[in-house]
C-alpha cells in the first residue's frame, strides 16, 4: 500500500494538471497580492472602512484560493482508478501480492498527502501575504486561530477526494471529474439558499439549503473556516453578519455536522473499496 500511495503521489505531480494549476495558484496569489498593495494605499484611515474592506479581503483570499484547491483535487483524483482501469494498466498492479482494498487506500492516500501539504502551503503563503501587506484581518489572527483555520481550511478538499475516489471506481474520468464539479457548486448554492431562506425568514426554503449542504458538505466546512479567521463581533460583525461571506453560507456547523462530514467521507471511501473489491476488472 504504501508503494501505491509512493507511487500515485509521484505521478500526480508530474502531470501537466498539477503543473498548470500550480501555475493558475502563483497568479491568483500574485494578483491577490497585487490587490493589496493597490488597496493599502487607496482606502481611507477610517476604522470602519479598513476593517470592513480588510475582511472583503481576506474572503476573497480565502474563498478563491479554495475553489482552485479543490478543482485541483478534483482533476487530479478524478481519473486516478478510472484511467487505470480503462488502459488495463490495473491488471499488473493487482497481480502482484496486493489486496484491492490496499489498492484503493494507496491511491487515496498518496493524493490526500499531495492535496493535505498543497493546501497547507497556499494557506501559509496567504497568511504570509496578508501579514506583508498589514491587512488588519490577517495580523490580528491568534495562534490558536491560525491553526484551527489551518485544520478546517485543508479539511475541504480531503474531503472533496473521498467521493471522488469513489467516482473513480464507478465512473470513467471525464464525466466523474464533471459530476465532482457539479457537487462542489451545488454546496456553495446550498450555502446561498440557505442564507436566504434566513433573510427572507422561510423554513421551506433555508431548509432546501440544508439539505444541499448535507450532499454536499464541502462549503459548510469552508465557511467554518472563515468564521474562525475572521471576525464575527464588533462593528465589522455586524456589517457581515448579512453577507455571510462572499457566496453566502447559513448557521454555524454543529459539532453533529461535523459527524456527519466525517461519516460521509470515511462512507464515500468505504463504499469505494467495497465497490472496487467486487468489480470485474478482467
Amino acid at each position: 500500500m504504501k508503494a501505491i500511495a509512493l507511487a500515485t503521489l509521484k505521478e500526480a505531480v508530474r502531470k501537466k494538471t498539477f503543473a498548470v494549476m500550480t501555475l493558475v495558484s502563483a497568479l491568483y496569489l500574485a494578483l491577490w497580492a497585487l490587490l493589496l498593495n493597490f488597496f493599502k494605499g487607496s482606502i481611507p484611515a477610517d476604522d470602519m472602512s479598513m476593517g470592513f474592506a480588510s475582511v472583503i479581503l481576506a474572503q476573497m483570499g480565502l474563498q478563491f484560493s479554495s475553489m482552485i484547491l479543490c478543482l485541483l483535487t478534483i482533476m487530479l483524483s478524478s481519473g486516478s482508478i478510472a484511467s487505470e482501469l480503462e488502459t488495463g494498466m490495473v491488471h499488473s498492479i493487482i497481480s502482484r501480492p496486493l489486496r484491492r482494498f490496499e489498492y484503493v487506500l494507496g491511491k487515496f492516500l498518496g493524493l490526500l498527502s499531495l492535496t493535505l501539504a498543497y493546501a497547507a502551503a497556499v494557506y501559509a503563503i496567504l497568511m504570509l501575504i496578508g501579514s506583508l501587506f498589514f491587512l488588519n484581518s490577517i495580523t490580528s489572527i491568534s495562534a490558536t486561530q491560525f491553526f484551527k483555520g489551518l485544520a478546517l481550511y485543508v479539511l475541504v478538499p480531503a474531503v472533496i477526494l473521498c467521493p471522488t475516489i469513489y467516482g473513480s471506481v464507478s465512473l470513467r474520468a471525464v464525466p466523474n471529474g464533471l459530476l465532482m464539479i457539479f457537487l462542489y457548486i451545488l454546496g456553495n448554492i446550498g450555502g446561498m439558499v440557505e442564507m436566504i431562506g434566513r433573510l427572507i425568514g422561510s423554513d421551506p426554503v433555508e431548509s432546501s439549503g440544508i439539505f444541499l449542504s448535507l450532499v454536499s458538505p464541502f462549503h459548510t466546512i469552508f465557511s467554518s473556516a472563515e468564521r474562525t479567521l475572521l471576525p464575527s463581533s464588533g462593528i465589522v460583525g455586524e456589517m457581515m453578519s448579512g453577507a455571510n461571506g462572499l457566496s453566502g453560507s447559513g448557521k454555524p456547523a454543529s459539532a453533529w455536522m461535523f459527524l456527519y462530514i466525517a461519516v460521509y467521507a470515511v462512507g464515500f471511501l468505504t463504499l469505494a473499496i467495497r465497490k472496487f473489491s467486487r468489480k470485474d476488472i478482467n
